[in-house]
């Protein structure tokens, strides 16, 4: 009963809602960050998704494999005695209409998906898409659209529109987790008959010069040919310093929630001496009453973590959104993880805890008494 009333007694001022809002848009800073972090450090694998420690090239047209047109015979032409593996795939982006989510989506179109994720290591919960209704979704795009094995799912590419089935759910920990697979004759019916990309890698006993030769002679005047070289290696270096951004970022944002846990502990202490003095007179002792100060800014940081999270997520979404209208090439899909939200309220409850320390310890030795007289 009397922690009953001394929990009333502290939730009853005035300014603890402004208390929540200064926690909450510290975090909300920390949580768009650290999404469009993570939109940053899967789009970095892109090219490391393509290739192996054996070498491979790519040939496309333009600078963005999404604007990206080959003429499918084009396939036929090329000297199939140099290669060791050849893929063509497709990739465009479209809108997908999941139950009441719309949400636009990056679509891969591949000739055969079981062995393609294979070949990117890809763990598949349920079946590969085999015909030309069935699809296979990245595990992130499903987890945010809520998306599950058995849905039906609807794909849109200017003015066409093919109904598919969700096969399969996979996880391959890198850029096609945030796409779509389906065969090639359902990326064929939305976006034309045209690929994006030719993947190929060399046999080792043939001439690297003489083949690479050969085979931009037979390519469109503007389409070109793409070493890609130690692309994982460049993945893992841009993804070190993006997560030496994000660490360096965080520890400044904790670093004001202490600051502001413990202005707002001052505070507290200060205007509430009277409500103080009048739990020490009931008999609350010193210890509890430290309690009682570090419980009320736990509240406070718990609620402006949650509301924080929101306020970034939404915000960071709005943002996004508006770009991607305003600039059509420019498409921004933030991704923040389960275990990040968990992170991000438990650290900033553990910088909260620390900041309002001293000034509950210091609460406990005032002598009230002599203040009220």
């Amino acid at each position: 009963m009397l922690a009953l009333l001394c929990c009333k007694i502290f939730l009853r001022r005035r300014d603890t809602a402004q208390s929540i809002l200064a926690i909450a848009l510290l975090v909300a800073m920390l949580a768009s960050v650290s999404s469009i972090v993570g939109f940053l450090n899967a789009q970095v694998k892109t090219l490391a998704g393509l290739s192996n420690p054996t070498g491979k090239y790519i040939i496309m047209r333009g600078d963005l494999i999404s604007e990206s047109k080959l003429d499918v015979k084009l396939l036929d032409t090329l000297p199939l005695q140099y290669f060791n593996s050849i893929i063509a795939e497709s990739f465009f982006w479209t809108n997908v209409t999941a139950g009441l989510t719309q949400i636009e989506v990056p679509v891969r179109g591949v000739s055969d998906t079981e062995k393609f994720l294979r070949a990117r290591g890809a763990r598949l919960n349920g079946s590969a898409a085999r015909s030309v209704n069935e699809a296979v979704v990245g595990e992130i795009i499903a987890k945010s659209c809520s998306i599950d094995i058995g849905e039906e799912i609807c794909l849109t590419y200017d003015a066409r529109s093919v109904n598919v089935m969700i096969v399969g759910v996979f996880r391959a920990q890198s850029e096609i987790d945030l796409e779509i697979i389906v065969p090639m004759e359902t990326a064929f019916n939305l976006a034309g008959e045209h690929i994006s990309l030719i993947e190929f890698s060399l046999k080792r006993n043939v001439s690297v010069e003489e083949a690479l030769t050969e085979i931009s002679m037979l390519l469109p005047k503007d389409a070109r040919i793409i070493q890609v070289q130690q692309p994982i290696l460049f993945a893992q270096e841009v993804n070190a310093q993006l997560l030496s951004f994000l660490g360096f970022w965080s520890l400044a944002v904790y670093a004001v929630v202490a600051s502001a846990s413990y202005v707002i502990a001052a505070r507290l202490v200060e205007e509430s001496s009277y409500e103080i003095l009048m739990l020490r007179a009931l008999g609350v002792k010193r210890t509890r009453l430290f309690t009682l100060i570090t419980l009320y800014i736990v509240v406070i940081a718990a609620l402006g973590s949650i509301l924080g999270v929101s306020l970034g997520l939404v915000g960071v979404q709005v943002v996004s959104a508006a770009l991607s209208w305003l600039t059509p090439s420019i498409k921004i899909t933030p991704i923040l993880e389960p275990q990040q939200v968990v992170w991000i309220i438990s650290i900033t409850l553990s910088s909260a805890v620390i900041g309002c320390l001293l000034p509950a310890y210091r609460a406990t030795k005032i002598k009230y008494t002599e203040k009220l007289l």
